[in-house]
């Protein structure tokens, strides 16, 4: 019976882990922006964030879909597994943020600022990418086909396992970067810039 009840308590504490603060989301909501809030799971759909600070919160696993966060504040937050298709993030900055296995098929990246944050097996296909900045960020089998990626910022990166067949890199800076022979080839097809700091393996 002890160990029963133990199980229903343990279960408890992981509904109760894996559901955002309904006052946070109302604020959210209400305001828009909220800091250092709890928004896990939360249906964040076709809202306008513009502006909005949502700095340290917990997005993780929230429904993002069709939203607008143009310059938004997305600096050291959790937005893992995401549901973020076709969602704008122009000029936002989202550095030192967790973007592990984010949806976001077809969305917006325009001009963002990704400095230092995990894309591990992101989903980036056919976003638009233009002059972003992937500065030191994880880029472990991100998948950026069909990705327009142009003027955009890849230093101090290694992206052998990432996906950029088909992407658009003109005017991409590549410094510092580990590349595999194939990537390489087509950055230079796609008249990026690699300067001599660029390893290609």
């Amino acid at each position: 019976m002890k160990k029963l009840l133990g199980l229903i308590a343990i279960a408890g504490m992981m509904i109760t882990v894996q559901g955002y603060d309904g006052v946070h989301l109302k604020k959210a909501l209400e305001e828009k922006e909220c800091i250092g809030c709890d928004l896990r799971g939360a249906d964040l759909r076709k809202q306008d964030f513009s502006g909005g600070d949502f700095h340290g919160s917990d997005l993780s696993g929230a429904d993002m879909r069709g939203s607008v966060f143009e310059m938004a504040d997305l600096n050291d937050c959790n937005l893992s597994r995401a549901k973020a298709e076709g969602t704008v993030f122009w000029k936002a900055s989202m550095e030192r943020s967790n973007l592990r296995g984010i949806r976001a098929k077809g969305s917006n990246f325009k001009g963002t600022h990704l400095n230092k944050s995990d894309l591990s097996k992101a989903d980036l296909r056919g976003a638009k990418i233009w002059k972003a900045d992937f500065s030191d960020a994880v880029l472990f089998k991100t998948d950026f086909r069909d990705a327009e990626i142009g003027g955009s910022k890849f230093i101090r990166n290694d992206l052998r396992t990432a996906k950029l067949e088909k992407s658009l890199l003109w005017q991409t800076r590549f410094s510092e970067v580990v590349m595999s022979k194939a990537q390489c080839a087509h950055a230079q097809k796609e008249e990026a810039l690699l300067d001599s700091n660029v390893t290609c393996r």
